[in-house]
């Protein structure tokens, strides 16, 4: 819809356009009062500034806002909080627009690999117990209205049994939203969610008419620009920056094409049939983590200063608590649940029967073990920057002292471990930008190096515009430094990602400075150096949208001239 409102209203400005620039050899009458009064008027010959700026402009709408396919919001978000919501990720895709080419990679990757993890869930044969029941036919669309946050827990019916009122929280979550890993879940326990493709598509505000419209305007833009290099006319740096925007609106529809454009609202669960395992995996996610909002830090002053934008990870309650005999025995240590492997590593204990035991119970976990597994699920997440977030240093100030809510909480958990022993085997809102929300069957390294891969070719496409006309000298090596640097950094991080993957020691170098483990000068030398070269980098990235605009205000006159074939294509 809004796509074809975007394009109605630049067609008018253009017709607007077309009658006042009309001019001479016109067959005209006069009426008496001087009035001159015409018939049929053709369009002048070639292109004017209106022209020019309102095609690309129409364009870089097109590709910009139309392509942009944000996941479910939160529940009750206001409409002034998705306006600015949708504003951040607009302006963000003007200035970096691969960036969003590699959030539609990432979770066209998670799609495509949660649907592989659902049909073996449906093909594999298993206990009566563990059937996965879904009537309707599990689709791409299913899996990236999974991955979008398309289905949901109400918590009100659960709320005296998930959350706890010691918690320092102002807005309490009312909403469990299952992550890509929570359908997963489901289809593994038997429990996939059956919904009809068509409920999906219905939630979408495109269609693929929508979305083909789109692309022929943006197909349009690209066959004027090789006509004019066929026809050795030169190309604006106007239009050279928007054929960048409009090769990444086709990478975003592609890995976006059965992603529902904007839904409002997720498909809610029955919490009630599922209770023990709405409670297994909110306990599993951040939402049940523990965070003092005054006593917020985190391993180096760089984190928390994320950390105090939010910008960090909370340790999963399923991480804080152990599993232990009520009565203790000799030699029988407590068991870590979130590592499925006892807390003495003794591997002669296995977890199925001491669930099993009536005698066993819940208790939080020794602190020793809470740091351990907190350091070793941050290596697990790798040492892609994007994927990384800072986990905050904050203990419960009655650590020893479950709440009844503790209590009723940890005993669903139990069920459902006992119910689905499945889960011995290895959320509120699921971020646009990607994170742990979404499944990955490739190294994090590798993540990286598709990210800056994109970025290498972004300074590429800027540097075809090498040789183009600029107002200036100085704009004009002003241009090329950008587009050179860009593709610099692209370049030079992707060979470096290459490096880590390949030399241990520098991985470990660079995991280390992540966590603040080096020297004090390492950390502040390798910090300057990674500072100026993302401010650079964001600089470069600024002259280049800010140019692009600027420099039509002197080009060369051939740049007005229009290659006679092009008038042979139908377009807008």
């Amino acid at each position: 819809m809004r796509a074809c409102l975007a394009t109605t209203f630049f067609l008018f400005l253009a017709h607007c356009r077309a009658d006042f620039d009309i001019t001479t050899n016109l067959t005209a009458d006069t009426i008496p009062n001087g009035t001159q009064l015409v018939g049929y008027v053709q369009d002048p010959d070639g292109r004017g500034t209106t022209t020019l700026v309102i095609s690309c402009l129409l364009t870089l709408v097109l590709c910009v806002w139309s392509a942009l396919h944000l996941n479910v919001p939160r529940r009750q978000q206001s409409r002034i909080q998705n306006f600015w919501l949708n504003l951040r990720w607009v302006v963000a895709e003007i200035y970096a627009p691969e960036l969003a080419v590699f959030t539609a990679w990432r979770q066209w990757c998670s799609a495509r690999l949660l649907q592989q993890l659902v049909e073996q869930s449906l093909e594999d044969p298993k206990p009566s117990s563990l059937a996965t029941k879904c009537s309707e036919q599990w689709t791409m669309s299913h899996s990236f209205f999974a991955c979008t946050g398309g289905f949901a827990f109400e918590l009100a019916p659960l709320e005296s049994e998930l959350l706890n009122p010691d918690d320092l929280i102002v807005d309490r979550p009312r909403r469990l939203t299952l992550t890509a890993r929570g359908v997963a879940l489901l289809a593994r326990c038997g429990h996939l969610p059956s919904i009809r493709r068509e409920e999906i598509e219905d939630k979408s505000k495109a269609n693929d008419l929508a979305k083909a419209t789109v692309i022929i305007q943006a197909v349009w833009m690209l066959i004027q620009v090789v006509g004019r290099l066929a026809s050795k006319l030169p190309v604006t740096p106007l239009e050279v920056n928007t054929v960048a925007h409009v090769l990444c609106a086709f990478m975003m529809y592609l890995f976006w094409w059965n992603k529902p454009l904007l839904p409002n609202e997720p498909i809610i669960l029955d919490a009630d049939e599922l209770g023990p395992l709405a409670a297994f995996m909110y306990s599993s996610s951040e939402m049940s983590g523990y965070v003092n909002p005054q006593q917020v830090k985190s391993q180096t002053i760089i984190k928390t200063l994320f950390a105090h934008l939010n910008l960090y990870s909370k340790a999963p309650e399923f991480e804080t608590i152990c599993l232990q005999p009520t009565t203790p025995e000799a030699g029988v240590k407590p068991y870590a649940l979130s590592t499925s492997t006892p807390l003495d590593s003794n591997p002669d204990i296995e977890l199925l029967p001491f669930l099993q035991d009536p005698k066993t119970s819940f208790s939080r976990a020794p602190q020793i073990c809470i740091s351990e597994l907190q350091a070793r699920r941050e290596k697990e997440q790798g040492t892609a920057f994007f994927e990384r977030r800072p986990r905050i240093i904050s203990e419960r100030a009655d650590s020893t002292q479950p709440s009844m809510g503790d209590t009723i909480r940890w005993t669903l958990i139990k069920e459902a471990l006992q119910s689905f022993p499945i889960l011995c085997d290895d959320l509120d809102h699921v971020q646009n930008w990607p994170s742990n929300d979404l499944l990955r069957n490739v190294d994090s390294l590798v993540v990286g190096m598709v990210l800056w891969l994109a970025n290498l070719c972004y300074g590429g496409i800027h540097a075809v515009g090498w040789n183009e006309h600029f107002p200036t000298t100085a704009e004009s090596w002003l241009w090329r430094a950008s587009a050179l640097y860009i593709g610099f950094c692209g370049g030079l991080w992707v060979a470096l990602n290459l490096m880590v993957a390949k030399i241990p020691t520098l991985n470990e170098f660079w995991e280390h400075w992540m966590d603040g483990k080096k020297t004090w000068w390492q950390n502040l030398g390798l910090g300057i150096v990674v500072f100026l070269c993302g401010f650079s980098l964001v600089l470069a990235r600024m002259f280049i949208v800010v140019e692009a605009i600027i420099s039509i205000r002197e080009l060369p006159a051939a740049a007005y001239q229009t290659p006679e074939w092009t008038d042979l294509f139908p377009h807008f």
